[in-house]
């Protein structure tokens, strides 16, 4: 019998897209030497999405999920 809650790989690669995207962040805005927040964070994000490099529908979409996890906390 298999149980609702099993994580799958799937999720487990969706979760994975999401850390780095914002781990990737938060290395930006230490390396600007920028005051670490919230909203510092969420601004970087956006600022790195709405480049004209395309980084494929995986990092878009993970960036997309951590723009809206982020924005739950505000």
């Amino acid at each position: 019998m298999r149980e609702e809650n099993v994580t799958t790989d799937e999720d487990m690669a969706e979760a994975k897209a999401i850390c780095n995207e914002i781990g990737g962040a938060v290395l930006t805005i230490l390396g600007e030497k920028q005051a670490f927040t919230l909203e510092s964070l969420i601004t970087t994000l956006k600022r790195l999405k709405a480049t004209d490099y395309n980084y494929g529908e995986e990092r878009t979409k993970a960036a997309e999920r951590a723009l809206f996890i982020l924005g739950t906390f505000l």
